[in-house]
Parts: structure tokens; C-alpha cells; sequence
């Protein structure tokens, strides 16, 4: 029996809420530290799902911590990807974490209140967020990949 490496590589599921409130959608803008570089990155509500949550539950807790909000969750919309680095040296991958993100399109229910000031995330500070329609998050190339793009795409705003 061969011995094996100690890996701390490992996946992250998280759900982020594509919020559509008067035919925008929410978006939260975040301050992160990654390969020990301070950040500022466009992202929409959500996180982590914790062990034994189900998706719906770690969504509607993620929104209610990030922005404060209510939500219905509609429907999946779409899924993307990414690698984190939290480590202060670029070079050192072996605690990198790899973001499996599900999209799904919600919507506010009660009043539209946002409030930042829950956020218990460790990695990141909202600062700011915005309502934008989707052609002006498509428009916004430099800020959100193809893949979530893709699933801006496929939200069905009446």
C-alpha cells in the first residue's frame, strides 16, 4: 500500500441568487484577498453551502447574511466555476479552493431593504451593490466571465 499526499485542494458548492426585482437584477460588489492581493470583484449574492444543508435553505440563509433580503427561488438558471487562492503567496497553490457556483433566478419577496452589515464571510467585504438590467451586466465584459454570462442570458425577465 502506497502512502499518500496530504491534498488541501478542495471543492467549495455554493448557490448565488440572480435577484429580479423591476426587470433588474442585483448584483454585490465585493472587496476579496486573493494570492495576497486586495481585490474589488462584481458577484451576485450567495455562498457556501454548509454540510447537510440542502441548495434552497444555504441560498435563502447566504442571501438574508450578504444583502439582507427575502427571496422566492424560481428556478436554476445555470452553473459556472472558478479557482480561489487565499494564500498570500501567488505561488502557493496547495490550499486552493475550487467554486462550483449553481445560479438560480429569484425574486424579492416583502420589502426591498438591502443591508450589507450581516455578512459573516471570511474572505470578502461587500461594499456596494447595484440593480442593473441584463444588457448592462452583459456590457460589462471585463467584470463577469463567459460562463456567467451565459447564465445572464438565460434569465427570463418580463
Amino acid at each position: 500500500m502506497t502512502k499518500s499526499k496530504v491534498n488541501n485542494k478542495r471543492m467549495r458548492p455554493t448557490v448565488k441568487a440572480l435577484i429580479v426585482h423591476k426587470k433588474k437584477i442585483l448584483i454585490v460588489h465585493e472587496r476579496i484577498r486573493e494570492n495576497g492581493i486586495l481585490l474589488d470583484i462584481v458577484d451576485f449574492p450567495g455562498g457556501g453551502v454548509k454540510f447537510g444543508e440542502n441548495l434552497h435553505q444555504a441560498l435563502i440563509r447566504e442571501v438574508k447574511e450578504e444583502v439582507g433580503l427575502d427571496i422566492k427561488i424560481n428556478k436554476v438558471v445555470g452553473a459556472w466555476d472558478f479557482l480561489f487562492n487565499p494564500d498570500k503567496i501567488v505561488e502557493k497553490k496547495a490550499n486552493q479552493i475550487h467554486f462550483v457556483c449553481i445560479g438560480y433566478q429569484c425574486s424579492v419577496l416583502g420589502e426591498v431593504k438591502i443591508d450589507t452589515s450581516l455578512n459573516p464571510a471570511k474572505y470578502e467585504n461587500i461594499f456596494a451593490t447595484e440593480w442593473c438590467t441584463k444588457e448592462e451586466i452583459l456590457a460589462k465584459s471585463s467584470r463577469f466571465s463567459k460562463d456567467k454570462k451565459e447564465v445572464v442570458r438565460s434569465l427570463n425577465i418580463k
